[in-house]
């Protein structure tokens, strides 16, 4: 069995911190809630990283004239075996290249600025994302066509899901007072703009894309994932339509049972 490697430690001054490659930060070892970001708290200057030091607060500093610039190298010099087991990348490549260079996909990157589309399965087939109109096309056909905006953005943010026929190849509603599961309907998610095209959302949005890139790396491929139906709100709806449908037919049987037997 392989054992887990050391953490890497780093120190400032009296204090030391222990590298975390998968959230990209530092983290004070004595004092664990206390953590310095390589993205939000740091400058990526290619071949180092840039950190606005407070020495007496012993933090970072968001004051020029109580900082004083540390210099920190790059995370694949850092803690190279890390960044090796996480991204898949031989240790010996990793000397000439920077993090930026690791963390995202090169070759995915130059489509996108390129113009070229990503494109995601949905059920099998496969649509282009485009989120300059806000929609998804089929990549064969080019129709048809699925507006991002009939989905619903999940409690978290982070995913969008809907329910979808893939027949029909369109996202539906359904009907309120069902009384037994759609036939060939499934519940798709997808997620959101970050993670569909972090490319064209930074620039959609005027974000910074190396930072983007760094938080929300191009993913290589897209696929929507499929909920059961047995795990959303259906069987519940279902239950609750079939119960109010008996009510009522008890209602009216009431209503139209005579009050007193005819007498002969």
């Amino acid at each position: 069995m392989k054992n887990n490697p050391e953490p890497k430690i780093i120190h400032f001054e009296q204090i030391s911190f222990v590298i975390d490659i998968d959230q990209q930060v530092l983290r004070q070892t004595n004092k664990p809630e206390h953590e310095i970001s390589f993205i939000r708290d740091m400058t990526d200057m290619g071949d180092h990283y840039l950190l606005a030091w407070d020495k007496e607060k012993q933090t970072v500093s968001s004051d020029p004239e109580r900082s004083e610039p540390l210099i920190l190298d790059q995370l694949v010099r850092l803690d190279p075996e890390g960044m090796s087991g996480k991204y898949g990348v031989p240790i010996e490549k990793l000397q000439t290249m920077g993090d930026f260079e690791v963390m995202v996909d090169q070759e995915a990157l130059k489509h996108s600025r390129e113009g070229i589309l990503p494109q995601i399965d949905l059920a099998g087939e496969k649509f282009m994302v485009d989120l300059q109109l806000h929609e998804l096309r089929h990549a064969r056909y080019f129709f048809p066509v699925i507006s991002l905006k009939s989905f619903e953005l999940t409690n978290d943010g982070r995913n969008y899901e809907a329910y979808y026929h893939p027949v029909m190849k369109q996202v539906i509603d359904l009907d309120p007072k069902l009384l037994e599961f759609p036939e060939g309907v499934i519940k798709i998610k997808i997620p959101n703009e970050l993670g569909l095209d972090p490319v064209a959302t930074a620039r959609i949005y005027g974000m910074d894309e190396r930072e983007v890139l760094r938080r929300y790396p191009i993913r290589k491929e897209l696929k929507a994932e499929i909920v059961p139906l047995s795990e959303t709100h259906i069987p519940a709806l279902i239950r609750r339509n079939k119960e109010a449908l008996r009510q009522a037919h008890q209602e009216n049987a009431q209503k139209v049972k005579p009050r007193h037997r005819p007498r002969f």
